[in-house]
This record gives structure tokens, C-alpha cells and sequence, in this order.
């Protein structure tokens, strides 16, 4: 009769790499979806410089969570949606202080 041994370690192994694997394909898509909400957040100020409100505490904040989320979502503690509701958040509070420093009268490019 044969003896099985049970192999403890491979199915810890193995989730390891499936998480490493999930992991490198945040990155590129990350870097993407905040490309894209980047450029369309340029293309709304237009010739307003963007350091006008880029210091603003609710902007830095905004930057802050999506930092956090990114953090979380690639360490597995939280899903790919919470960083695109991080996203959400980042790009709305950018449209936001906008409308404090554009002029009256005037509307998105």
C-alpha cells in the first residue's frame, strides 16, 4: 500500500502567484484609467492653469485616496472597484474646484 503525503505547501504557492499575476496587470490598467480621467480633466481647463487649484485640501485629498486604493486593490485587500470609485471622486473634485476658477460665463472645452 502506498503512503500519500498531503503537500501542504502547493496550494499556498500557487494562490501566491495567481495574486503576484493579478497584481501586474493593475498596473497597466491604473496607469491607463488615470491617463484617460487626466486628459479629460486638462481638456476641461484649458488655458487655466491647473496649479491654481492643485494645492487645494480637497484636491490633494482626492489624490490621496486614489494612492490608497491603488495600494489597497494591489495588495488584494480591496477589488478593482474601489478604485474606480477613487477615480470617480478624483476627477469630480478636479471638475469641481474648476467651476470656483473658471469664469462666469464660460463652459467646458
Amino acid at each position: 500500500m502506498r503512503r500519500i503525503v498531503p503537500m501542504l505547501g502547493i496550494g499556498s504557492q500557487s494562490k501566491k502567484v495567481q495574486r503576484a499575476t493579478s497584481r501586474s496587470r493593475f498596473i497597466p490598467q491604473f496607469r491607463r484609467e488615470v491617463c484617460e480621467v487626466i486628459n479629460r480633466i486638462r481638456a476641461a481647463y484649458g488655458p487655466i492653469p491647473m496649479k491654481t487649484v492643485a494645492d487645494q485640501p480637497e484636491v490633494k485629498a482626492a489624490e490621496a485616496t486614489i494612492e490608497q486604493a491603488a495600494r489597497l486593490v494591489y495588495s488584494g485587500l480591496e477589488n478593482v472597484e474601489v478604485w474606480r470609485g477613487a477615480l470617480v471622486v478624483y476627477e469630480l473634485t478636479w471638475m469641481s474646484a474648476l467651476k470656483k476658477v473658471r469664469p462666469s460665463g464660460k463652459s467646458a472645452a
